[in-house]
Formats: structure tokens, C-alpha cells, sequence
């Protein structure tokens, strides 16, 4: 049987996107009319039932072929659960559309509800995370739960049940901060730009790099300076793994198109991302013109790159 609704793409991104600075949630669906409006209505209702925090929602639709293609996107701490709600929120509207009376709507709201609750951070950590921002000190929640304080060699990793336990716990501030960060993005000249700044620095080193790899090197108190190489993929789905890094470089928008971009623009924005949290002027290989639509969008300006003659 055919659904109203199809899901196209659906991701959770947990740092800063193409979309927004914050993680969210980006879902794309296809039917065969516009139901944007009960989209809208049911993941703001969907969000409420489970005490999930969601804002700047924007769903729209538009012709896409023979079909209507719905777009919606917001802000929440926690995407994953907002991934999961977006899944809930299309099963429901296809259980209506379909006049499918055995779809339950309470169970597996009430399971997404309690799976956020026990994923819920004690408030002694929501506190450090408080006074980590204050500090200009970035935090991450790695996958195993436990909460990373600062970057590699100026990290420091509690896990929850030890704030439980002593809940004065305190880090050891003073030494906890950011690592240099470069992040590259390209792909057929991104390996010459990382082993160009692998000869300037004494870093770990990651190339066609996620999410996953990224946090795991900054949770490591060996890794003193970073460059990563991003799959352009990774990025489309899961967004930036830190939200500020020194420099960033765009090598070139080569080969194929990722199977995730919705089109050219969406492949370009995502090459970018890096440089919008860049905090020196970004290099961009001038002799790519695939690249010439990003120029005036580098908030520190830009600073031509060459790729050696192969």
C-alpha cells in the first residue's frame, strides 16, 4: 500500500548546519498534495506532548514534478529525539490519511517521551555546560552520555552519574578551553590542502571525517590541534561537530554530487559551513568559479588558495 506521505530525507544535525548556528532537525517529505499545515500542527503538538524544546519552525511546500514537496526545519537541543518525532509525527499523518484504525498515536508518543527523559542531563551538568558558555569553553555530550568539558589536551570528561554522586563537583577550570581546529572541505584537492597544514602543526590528522571521528578526537586529552578533511556528506546529515574553529578551507567543488544534497546549492552551502565559523579569513581555491557564489558570504573575508599543478 502506498503511503500519502514519503519521507526523502530526514536528518538530525547536532552542531551548527546549513540552516542554522544551532542543531535541528531538517525533514523532507513527498506527497500528493500539500499537508504542510498539519505538518506544522503536529510536530509543534508532538513537541509539546513530550516536553521536547523546538523553535524557529519553518515548513513550506512547493511542486516538485508530479508531486508536492514539504521542507520542514527547526531548533532543538536535542535532534535526535526531533528526528524520531518527525518519523511519529508522518507515521500519524499517513494513519489519518489512510483511515488506518489500528495505528496506536499514545504508545510510541509515550516512548519517545520517556526516551528523552532518561537521556535527560542532571542539573549539576546543565550547570557546568551554563558556566563552561560563560566561559567561552565548548561542551559536548559524547555518545556514551558523559559530557565533555573543553577540547583534546584542554578537556576534561565527567560522566553523569559522577555529578549525581558528588554534585559539587567542579572542573578543573583553569586549564580547560579550545584546541586549534582546521577544517577542510573539497574533494579533489582536499588532501594536498591537509598535508600542507599537517607540515605546519603537530596534529592529529583525520580525513573523509563525520561526526563520530571528530568528537572522538577532541575527546582525546592526546590531541593538541586538529585538521580534518569533512566528508561533504557527513556534513549534510549531521551537521558542524564544533561550532568555531581557526581556519577553514574550500578546495574545490569536484566530482559528483552527494546523495544527500537536494541540489547544487544545497552541495555548495555545505563546502562553506566551515567558514562561517572560522574565526581568520578563509582560503578558497579562486580557480575553481564552482566555488565564486561563497566569496561574499565569509564573515572574515577570504584569502586565495592554489593547488599545486598535478
Amino acid at each position: 500500500m502506498t503511503q500519502p506521505l514519503t519521507i526523502r530525507h530526514l536528518a538530525a544535525l547536532y552542531g551548527p548546519n546549513i540552516y542554522r548556528p544551532q542543531p535541528g532537525v531538517v525533514l523532507r517529505v513527498g506527497a500528493a498534495a500539500d499537508y504542510s499545515d498539519r505538518l506544522r500542527t503536529a510536530l509543534k503538538g508532538g513537541a509539546l506532548a513530550i516536553g521536547l524544546v523546538i523553535a524557529q519552525l519553518h515548513v513550506e511546500a512547493k511542486p516538485d514534478n508530479d508531486d508536492i514537496l514539504m521542507s520542514a526545519f527547526f531548533t532543538t537541543p536535542e535532534p535526535a529525539i526531533g528526528a524520531e518525532l518527525c518519523r511519529y509525527v508522518v507515521d500519524g499523518i499517513n494513519a489519518e490519511l489512510g483511515h488506518d484504525e489500528t495505528w496506536d498515536p499514545d504508545e510510541p508518543l509515550l516512548a519517545l517521551r520517556d526516551r528523552r527523559q532518561a537521556q535527560a542531563l542532571p542539573v549539576t551538568a546543565l550547570q557546568l555546560m551554563a558556566n563552561a558558555r560563560h566561559r567561552d569553553i565548548p561542551t559536548t555530550i559524547l555518545d556514551d552520555g558523559r559530557l565533555l568539558i573543553g577540547q583534546g589536551e584542554r578537556g576534561w570528561i565527567v560522566a553523569p552519574a559522577d555529578l549525581r554522586a558528588a554534585p559539587n563537583l567542579q572542573p578543573p577550570w583553569s586549564r580547560l578551553g579550545r584546541i586549534p581546529i582546521i577544517a577542510v572541505t573539497g574533494e579533489r584537492y582536499r588532501q594536498q590542502a591537509i598535508a600542507e597544514q599537517a607540515a605546519r602543526h603537530h596534529s592529529v590528522i583525520l580525513d573523509h571525517a563525520n561526526r563520530a571521528s571528530v568528537i572522538t578526537a577532541l575527546a582525546d586529552p592526546a590531541c593538541a590541534t586538529l585538521i580534518v578533511g569533512f566528508d561533504t556528506d557527513s556534513l549534510i546529515r549531521e551537521g558542524l561537530p564544533f561550532d568555531r574553529c581557526d581556519l577553514a578551507i574550500i578546495t574545490d567543488r569536484a566530482g559528483s554530487r552527494p546523495p544527500t544534497a537536494a541540489d547544487d546549492d544545497e552541495w555548495l552551502r555545505t563546502l562553506g559551513l566551515p567558514m562561517l565559523c572560522s574565526v581568520a579569513p578563509t582560503l578558497i581555491n579562486l580557480a575553481d568559479p564552482a566555488l565564486h557564489p561563497l566569496l561574499s558570504y565569509a564573515p572574515n573575508g577570504v584569502i586565495g588558495w592554489t593547488p599545486a599543478k598535478e
